[in-house]
């Protein structure tokens, strides 16, 4: 930690009221741990003004955007979240590259314009905070330019670039906000790899997972609407998402092994809320649930498993729910991807139907109390508390050399 640092800008994919797990989240918590934080919201865009103006959260949202109210709050101790007061042109449409670029400029100003107006309410020194963005690329553009923090990081959590709505700008807006940051951070080698193309200093820091909540030894009571389903329970917990998870995989598996009890926790996607997997018997969706709830639902499961698609958005993802199951001490199957295998030997790694089957009918044998042991002891080293202090290495070592 260095004493020229006053203070953490978290740009954030995510608003703070969704309350939803996400990186942004933990990293800005941990940060505030040793300085104040400031979480910043996205900026509200005209197209989701449209969607969400007759809904309560958009209407407050609005308001916000025109700067009626309290854009920034104290969300917990030495910390802080924001809420740009503009509002964005959607332009992820054009294909008009200069237009776009001009609009794009046009978008960071009124968001960093917001931003440092929050900042010197806190009576904060822009010159001697550092920023950490997450994956918002577009903004990022424009941080040294309009903000000049003292350190200006970029972090990356997914390919997103493949994500239909970033493929086209952001393919080409990532690697100069890539290029453009002091250092790079990633939760997976695959991500760091790419970052590394196009900035040197770009460094794989791992997952942190919020382990505490995942007793593996501690005796939860069954949740009732699970306790009716017959064993063997093979389960996901998680977003039910056709852009991520394998659908036809899972009904491959529930229709071959009509003995296994496939259990579906999380909320679903339109395609998911469509697909055959409701009209087959043995799958189970049980819906969302709250994530202090997750622990007792595991538990009573017989194996956890991740079914994800091997595409370029999942190819380089480290997914949480891995560190989860395996702190509950669960015998795990999951798709074989490069980022999967750091798992090694605590999980079984698979690819397609058959070789999903032969994963599952391993995991359901008898486990071995040492090799659940070390898995759990796997899962509870990868914290968020690891991840900052190799960015605050970094941070000290930029700042040294300076």
């Amino acid at each position: 930690m260095s004493e020229n640092v006053d203070a953490y800008i978290v740009i954030a994919q995510q608003e703070w009221a969704l309350n939803l797990g996400s990186n942004a989240r933990n990293l800005a918590v941990e940060f505030s741990k040793a300085k104040p934080v400031l979480y910043v919201n996205p900026a509200i865009d005209i197209n989701s003004i449209l969607k969400q103006i007759n809904t309560p959260h958009g209407k407050q949202r609005i308001k916000l955007a025109l700067g009626i109210g309290e854009n920034t709050i104290k969300a917990g101790e030495n910390l802080w979240v924001h809420t740009p007061a503009t509002i964005s042109y959607s332009i992820n449409w054009l294909n008009n590259l200069s237009l776009y670029d001009t609009l794009n400029e046009r978008n960071g100003k009124g968001f960093f314009a917001s931003l440092k107006k929050a900042i010197k309410s806190l009576g904060w020194n822009p010159q001697k905070v550092v920023v950490l963005n997450d994956s918002q690329m577009f903004t990022a553009l424009f941080t040294k330019k309009y903000l000049q923090p003292l350190l200006s990081f970029y972090y990356i959590r997914d390919n997103l670039i493949e994500h239909p709505y970033f493929k086209f700008h952001g393919s080409r807006v990532e690697p100069k906000a890539i290029e453009m940051a002091d250092a790079v951070f990633a939760n997976s080698a695959y991500l760091a790899d790419y970052a590394r193309n196009h900035n040197d200093i770009s460094l794989d820091i791992g997952q942190g997972c919020e382990t505490d909540i995942y007793q593996a030894d501690f005796t939860y009571t069954e949740p009732e609407d699970l306790a009716k389903i017959p064993h063997p329970r093979i389960g996901y917990a998680g977003l039910l998402t056709s852009e991520r998870l394998d659908i036809q995989l899972l009904i491959d598996i529930a229709e071959t092994s009509p003995d296994w009890q496939i259990v579906l926790i999380g909320p679903e996607e339109t395609v998911f809320e469509h697909s055959r997997l409701h009209s087959i018997k043995n799958v189970h969706f049980l819906g969302a649930k709250k994530p202090n709830q997750l622990p007792a639902y595991m538990q009573y499961l017989d194996v956890c498993m991740n079914p994800q698609l091997l595409n370029a958005l999942t190819i380089g993802n480290y997914p949480r729910k891995i560190d989860e199951y395996l702190a509950m001490g669960k015998p795990t199957v999951a798709t074989d991807t490069p980022a999967m295998k750091m798992f090694l030997p605590h999980v079984e790694l698979a690819i397609g139907k058959e070789g999903y089957k032969q994963a599952i009918e391993k995991a359901l044998l008898p486990q071995n109390p040492s090799a659940r042991s070390a898995a759990i002891e796997c899962a509870k080293g990868h914290t968020w508390e690891a991840c900052v202090k190799q960015i605050y290495t970094i941070q000290n070592k930029l700042l040294n050399s300076n």
